[in-house]
């Protein structure tokens, strides 16, 4: 029976009480783990009830779910299916008893159900229920032998015995658990503990190396003064031993007049107001001070409040930024002093500029700053110089030196020379710009390259007007031969006169070109300009339109110009011939004379007038006025505005000429639509001493005239015109033949004709010769040219001068001139 111990393979029917039996002394397992000594227990039941399984079952009423929590022998599954556990559970759950297989033997599905599974008899005994969970002991194919009564005292018994034993195994995992927890715990606390400690003697040991090896001064200190901590610098900077150094306040290291700002300092520190680093001096050990730069913050140390400070000796600072500060305003001084036009530029944008920008400018400093400097450029100018300065910034190769043109405020140009360097200005490419005002030097230049333009033509007309006059001297000279054996009764007198005449005209051409080519022949005397005035207007008057206005506006007292009044004259008539031309719809010509005295400032923006009294001339009208363009070439040869027929161009070209022969000086002003205003400036008149009268003496025998030139023509036509004068001719064809021919007849040669322009041996050149042979050479000189022409002929003016074309009459009264001035002089 199941009560019965097993001795041997066969059950012995002895008789043993049901205490004995049911605490047998291999009942429990000897083990200490509370879940091995539960399934020690039910592998007991399992063998005490010749049973087939044994299961502790978990049932969770509300949530209609169990699960399997101990077996014997040991399952993965129970081993009821799921519907049949749940309907045992919950009948010993409603029941909360023991209950048998008989139990259920009114319900025949779930008897039918067991009897499938196999099994063939089931005990279930309620362990415990605790809210809503019910514990249950499942004995599966038990032997009871027919006596329930034993067994189920032995379930009962053996039921609360599992049941103890389950809540000690939980308690047992519980406290396992909780131990556990408690061990990590502790070992968490302990690993904390160490690792703050390790942390906090970190930060110690951190804060003593920063709080020793800075550089600056630290003192902690109460907020009443008196020092509580220093570090070794400190106490080195203000010479003291640190015991020593702990023992003051601040005011024993403070000098007195610095003490009340820095206890204010220190009061905004404790209420925690924002401050800046204050600048105080302290006392050394030894009475001498320092600069020191202190900044504080707020503390606590020990367990109070105090404040901590950083003190920092900026003697060597100070005395550096008084140095830059110096250097600073020199440099300042210097720049805003400077003639030069400074300033600084980044991207384009002014940073910088001092006081002579501005006045080059016309802007002030806060109208420039902050400016697009490429604004102040000219437009002609403006990509260059914004290409230049950018690519400047970026390192590139480009011009440091360079002429631009620029606009003023008030839209007046000018042009400055630019001088550029790249900078470093607060960590940041700029460029630094110097420029001056060239505008003058320009302007000279500008007129340097118009006189030599003005020169260059004037040589080109002079060359021209020499070798026509040359032309005209034949033609006239064979007219004038003609006509003298021609008498008018001839039919071809008039023919012949017209050729004269037409000679004439075109050697007065020839003249105007040399005028303007400092050609002509110049009487300087003293000259009153407003006579001259007064005679072109008046002759004005009688012959312009009434619909211009002609005025003039004399200044009394004006000073005698020095020139040629037929000159000036020409020259004024030609400006109000133009002006009068340039208003063909009518207007105002107005004429005005003064005094002048001009200064080295004004004499240096034109060339070839020395600063002294000056007569000024100006002539003013209301005409369509010239652009810029027309006024470049106003005073050029053959340049006109007029119809090709109705002008030769010689006019402005002739007053430049006369006006700068007489050491003068031209200004334009004019634009278009506004009219013209022209402006001439004459030195005034100095007295020189009068020339010598000649005398007349005459001569009885035939003169010889020896007539050199290398012209053929001239040759030829000057023969005839000297025989028909009464007077014998040789004839030398250049320089060399004529002084050979003077040394062999020098005895009979009364007079020498002498070109000055002939190739090989020039005249002036044969001259010297002639008077090495003769001192007393008598000669008449001929040319092209007029003295003034050539200054190297400034030296034989004393000797007479001929210039061609002439007539025969001209060149014979000349010859028996200087053979009456030399017999006078003899």
């Amino acid at each position: 029976m199941f009560w019965k111990k097993k001795k041997t393979e066969e059950v012995e029917k002895e008789t043993v009480s049901f205490f004995e039996w049911a605490v047998g002394k291999d009942f429990f397992s000897s083990t200490t783990d509370p879940w091995e000594r539960a399934q020690g227990l039910l592998k007991e039941i399992q063998k005490r009830c010749l049973a087939e399984h044994v299961l502790v079952y978990s049932w969770d009423v509300g949530a209609g779910a169990g699960e399997l929590l101990i077996g014997s022998p040991h399952l993965e599954k129970p081993a009821l299916p799921r519907e049949l556990l749940e309907g045992l559970m919950q009948s010993c759950y409603t029941e909360n008893r023991l209950l048998f297989t008989d139990d259920f033997a009114e319900e025949g599905s779930f008897t039918e159900a067991f009897r499938r599974t196999g099994f063939e008899n089931v005990l279930a005994s309620p362990l415990s229920s605790d809210a809503g969970k019910l514990e249950a002991l499942v004995i599966l194919n038990f032997s009871d032998l027919g006596d329930h009564s034993r067994i189920v005292d032995f379930v009962q018994f053996v039921s609360t015995v599992l049941a103890i034993s389950l809540q000690n195994a939980r308690l047992f995992y519980e406290l396992k658990k909780k131990n556990s927890e408690i061990d990590d715990w502790t070992r968490t606390v302990e690993k904390r503990i160490e690792d703050g400690t390790k942390k906090i003697l970190e930060k110690e040991f951190q804060y003593y190396a920063l709080f020793e090896g800075t550089n600056d001064g630290i003192i902690v200190h109460h907020p009443s003064g008196k020092l509580l901590e220093c570090n070794h610098v400190a106490s080195n900077l203000l010479g003291y031993g640190k015991k020593d150094l702990l023992e003051l306040e601040w005011s024993r290291i403070v000098l007195p007049d610095s003490l009340a700002r820095l206890d204010t300092f220190f009061n905004q520190v404790i209420n925690k107001q924002k401050v800046n680093p204050v600048e105080i001096s302290l006392l050394k050990s030894d009475g001498s001070h320092f600069v020191a730069e202190i900044s504080s913050r707020k503390v606590r140390f020990r367990g109070s409040s105090a404040i901590q400070s950083f003190v920092r000796d900026v003697t060597a600072r100070k005395a550096l930024e008084e140095r830059l500060r110096e250097s600073k305003e020199k440099y300042q001084v210097m720049v805003e002093s400077s003639l030069v036009g400074a300033f600084i530029i980044r991207t384009g944008i002014l940073l910088f500029v001092n006081e002579t920008f501005e006045a080059l400018t016309g802007y002030t400093k806060d109208h420039l700053l902050e400016r697009n400097f490429f604004d102040l450029v000219a437009p002609e100018d403006r990509s260059m110089v914004e290409s230049r300065e950018i690519r400047r910034e970026k390192e590139e190769n480009v011009p440091d030196q360079y002429e631009i043109r620029l606009i003023k405020r008030d839209e007046g140009r000018w042009w400055g020379e630019m001088r550029c360097r790249r900078i470093i200005l607060d960590g940041r490419p700029a460029v630094l710009g110097n420029v001056i005002d060239i505008t003058q030097r320009k302007q000279l230049e500008m007129q340097v390259l118009e006189n030599q333009k003005m020169e260059s033509i004037g040589t080109l007309a002079g060359g021209i007007a020499h070798d026509f006059n040359n032309l005209l001297g034949g033609i006239l000279g064979y007219a004038s031969l003609i006509m003298s054996d021609m008498g008018k009764e001839n039919p071809y007198f008039n023919d012949i006169h017209s050729i004269a005449e037409t000679a004439k005209r075109a050697a007065d051409l020839t003249n105007r070109l040399l005028a303007f080519a400092r050609g002509g022949k110049y009487r300087v005397t003293n000259v009153p300009l407003n006579q001259i005035v007064d005679d072109v207007i008046t002759i004005l008057s009688h012959t312009v339109d009434r619909s211009i206005a002609l005025e003039k506006h004399h200044v009394k007292n004006l000073w005698l110009v020095k020139g040629d009044a037929q000159q000036l004259h020409q020259a004024l008539m030609n400006i109000c011939i133009n002006a009068i031309e340039a208003m063909p719809g009518g207007g105002k010509l107005v004429v005005t004379t003064s005094n002048v005295i001009l200064d080295e400032s004004f004499v240096k923006t034109q060339l070839g007038i020395e600063q002294g009294d000056y007569v000024r001339l100006t002539v003013i009208d209301t005409g369509i006025g010239m652009d810029r363009k027309t006024q470049a070439r106003l005073f050029e040869p053959f340049f006109t505005t007029k119809p090709s027929r109705e002008g030769k161009g010689l006019g402005m070209s002739m007053v430049y000429g006369i006006v700068k022969n007489h050491e003068g000086a031209i200004l334009v002003d004019s634009e278009l639509g506004k009219g013209s205003k022209i402006t001439i400036y004459l030195p005034r008149f100095k007295t020189e001493s009068a020339s010598p009268k000649s005398v007349e003496v005459s001569t009885s025998q035939t003169p010889v005239v020896l007539l050199v030139d290398d012209e053929t023509i001239i040759r030829s036509v000057g023969e005839r015109m000297l025989k028909k004068g009464g007077f014998d001719v040789v004839l030398a064809e250049n320089g060399k033949k004529a002084v050979e021919l003077y040394r062999q007849h020098q005895d009979t040669i009364d007079v020498v004709l002498l070109d000055l322009v002939m190739p090989e041996m020039d005249g002036e050149q044969t001259y010297r010769a002639l008077r090495q042979i003769n001192p007393r050479v008598k000669v008449v000189m001929t040319s092209g040219y007029a003295p003034e022409d050539r200054p190297n002929w400034i030296a034989l003016q004393e000797n007479f001068f001929l210039q061609k074309p002439f007539q025969t009459e001209k060149l014979i009264e000349a010859i028996q001139k200087v053979l009456q001035e030399n017999n006078g002089k003899e």
